[in-house]
């Protein structure tokens, strides 16, 4: 499977070029093709899986526009992801971590000395609240995705959704507001 004629390194070093290039401009492309906005991170994963599966068997060389070449596979992976062809079942409570996933989890955050419990609870608030915003209204979640996720400013969100910017800022301050009373925070 793998192409002995590239050393793995290079490989690396290739995809996390790419990587950090084109990551923010593949997000908005599947953000903006999400009715669910749940499903986004989801689909990248299995966007940059793929991408990197490809290099990994066929290399890299005839890549000419990585940017390009990963719209096509954010477009085929829409398809399927929509089409039926992928379930999505979000972890929404402790229990739905299997143990490996815990395992890993409890792995990772070791090393920052962070306890366990504080960790989860935080992943936790964090999902619930991301899954309110995103099914009150879809065009709220598109907003907070890409200022939060995708680190874009409030204009450039205005422009790419066409819509004004203070729509964008009424959604955005108006449901940070709502969401410190609801949860408390």
């Amino acid at each position: 499977m793998n192409n002995p004629d590239i050393p793995k390194y290079e490989l690396d070093y290739y995809f996390n070029n790419v990587y950090a290039e084109t990551v923010n401009a593949v997000s908005r492309f599947v953000v903006n093709k999400c009715g669910n906005i749940l499903d986004v991170e989801d689909i990248l994963q299995n966007i940059y899986a793929r991408f990197f599966r490809r290099i990994l068997k066929k290399g890299h060389s005839d890549i000419e526009n990585p940017e390009a070449f990963l719209i096509n596979i954010a477009k085929f992976e829409c398809k399927n992801y929509f089409g039926g062809l992928k379930k999505h079942s979000p972890v929404s409570s402790f229990a739905d971590y299997s143990e490996e996933q815990m395992y890993e989890i409890e792995a990772e955050m070791s090393k920052n000395s962070k306890r366990l419990e504080d960790v989860l609870c935080n992943e936790m608030l964090a999902r619930q609240i991301f899954e309110d915003i995103a099914s009150q209204d879809s065009l709220t979640g598109k907003i907070f995705y890409l200022h939060f996720v995708c680190d874009k400013k409030l204009d450039e969100i205005a422009k790419e959704l066409d819509i004004t910017l203070s729509s964008v800022k009424n959604k955005l301050y108006r449901t940070i507001e709502r969401q410190k009373k609801k949860f408390n925070i």
